[in-house]
C-alpha cells in the first residue's frame, strides 16, 4: 500500500517536472493537443484508406499525420503568406495608396453629402487638432505598431510550435493514450465519458468555426464582387479568416474597404459596404447563423442525454476569446468540457454513494 501511494506521488512529481521544463510551450501544446483531438476521426479515417494500399501500409500513421499536418499548416499560415503577397508584391502601389491616404486627410469633409454637412464643422475641429498634436500621434501609433509587430512575431512562434507538437501528438496519439490511460486512477468508464466528452466538444467548435468562417468568407466574397477595383477571392479569404479574431472581427477587412471608397468619395458605397457588413456579418452571421451552425453540428456529433447545451459552448467561446486571446476559441470550450464531465461525473458517484 505504502509502495502504490509513493509511486502515485513520484507520477505526480514527474508530472510537474514535465510541466515545469515546457512551460514556456504549455500554451501551444494545449492547443495542438486540442486540435488533434478534433481532428481525430479525420486522421483515422484516412490512415485506414491509406492502409488498404500494401505499399503504404507500414507507414500509414505517419503518413495520415503529415496529410492533415499540412492541411492545418495551410489553414494557419495561408492567410498570412496571401495577405504578405499582396501587400509587397508591388511596394509601389502600396507606397502610393498610403500617400493618397495622407494627402486625403485635409479633405476629407469635402465628400460627406449635404445631408451629413453638419458634421463638417466639429470634423474640421478634430483635424485641426489632430494636426496640432502630429508629433504625439505619431509616436503613439509608432510605438503600436511596435507592441502589435512583436505580438504578431510571438503569435508566428506559437503558430510553429503549434504545428510541431499537432504532427507528433497526430501521430503517436494511439500510442500515447494507450500508455497514459491505464495510469489513470479511475473506472474504464469515467475515462471514457472523459475522452468521448473531450474529443466531442473540441470537434464540435472546431467544425462550428470552420462553418462559420466559411460563411463569412463567402458573404463578403460574393459582396464585394459587385465593386470594381477589388480582388473579392483575396477579400473573402481574408474576411473568413478575420471573422475569429477577438473584438475587431471582419471589421479588419470591410473598415479599410469602406476608407478606401469615401476618399475616393463614393459616399453611397461607403453606407451600403458599412449596412451590409455590420448586419450580414457582425450579427446575423455572427451571432444567429453561428448558433445555427452550432447547434447542427452539435446534434451531428453529439449523442445521448451527455450532449451539452448550445449556449454553454457558445459563451464558452466568447469567454475563452476574452480569457485567451485568439486560441481561447478552443481552450475555453474544453475548459468547460472538463468541468461540465467532472460535476457529471461526481453526481454519479454521489448517487452511487448514496444507494
Amino acid at each position: 500500500m505504502k509502495q502504490n501511494y509513493f509511486l502515485r506521488w513520484m507520477g505526480v512529481v514527474a508530472f510537474a517536472c514535465a510541466v515545469w521544463i515546457l512551460f514556456p510551450f504549455l500554451k501551444s501544446f494545449c492547443v495542438a493537443l486540442l486540435l488533434a483531438m478534433a481532428i481525430l476521426p479525420l486522421h483515422h479515417m484516412l490512415e485506414l484508406k491509406l492502409a488498404r494500399y500494401d505499399f503504404l501500409t507500414s507507414v500509414s500513421a505517419v503518413t495520415a499525420a503529415a496529410i492533415v499536418t499540412l492541411g492545418l499548416s495551410l489553414i494557419l499560415f495561408l492567410p498570412i503568406v496571401t495577405f504578405f503577397f499582396h501587400l509587397l508584391d508591388q511596394p509601389a502601389k502600396t507606397m502610393q495608396s498610403i500617400r493618397l491616404v495622407a494627402n486625403s486627410i485635409d479633405t476629407m469633409t469635402t465628400y460627406l453629402p449635404s445631408y451629413l454637412a453638419w458634421l463638417k464643422d466639429p470634423l474640421d475641429t478634430l483635424l485641426e487638432i489632430a494636426k496640432s498634436h502630429k508629433n504625439e500621434i505619431i509616436t503613439y501609433f509608432a510605438g503600436w505598431f511596435g507592441s502589435s509587430l512583436k505580438t504578431f512575431v510571438s503569435m508566428l512562434g506559437e503558430m510553429a510550435m503549434i504545428v510541431v507538437f499537432f504532427f507528433f501528438l497526430t501521430w503517436y496519439g494511439r500510442r500515447l493514450t494507450l500508455f497514459l490511460v491505464p495510469i489513470i486512477p479511475l473506472t474504464r468508464a469515467i475515462k471514457r465519458e472523459f475522452m468521448e466528452e473531450m474529443i466531442t466538444t473540441t470537434a464540435i467548435v472546431f467544425y462550428t468555426l470552420l462553418g462559420v468562417m466559411i460563411a463569412q468568407g463567402l458573404a463578403f466574397g460574393i459582396f464585394i464582387a459587385f465593386f470594381d477595383g477589388y480582388n473579392p477571392l483575396l477579400l473573402g479569404f481574408l474576411a473568413g479568416i478575420s471573422g475569429i479574431i477577438p473584438i475587431f472581427g471582419t471589421a479588419l477587412v470591410w473598415m479599410p474597404v469602406a476608407i478606401n471608397e469615401y476618399l475616393q468619395g463614393n459616399t453611397l458605397n461607403v453606407i451600403i459596404i458599412s449596412l451590409y457588413s455590420w448586419a450580414m456579418m457582425a450579427f446575423f452571421i455572427d451571432n444567429i447563423l453561428k448558433l445555427v451552425i452550432l447547434n447542427f453540428v452539435n446534434r451531428t456529433l453529439s449523442t445521448g442525454k451527455n450532449r451539452m447545451n448550445e449556449f454553454v459552448i457558445f459563451f464558452a467561446i466568447v469567454g475563452g476569446l476574452a480569457t485567451f486571446g485568439f486560441w481561447g476559441f478552443l481552450l475555453g470550450p474544453a475548459i468547460i468540457a472538463f468541468v461540465v464531465t467532472t460535476l457529471r461525473t461526481l453526481r454519479k458517484a454521489h448517487r452511487l454513494i448514496r444507494r
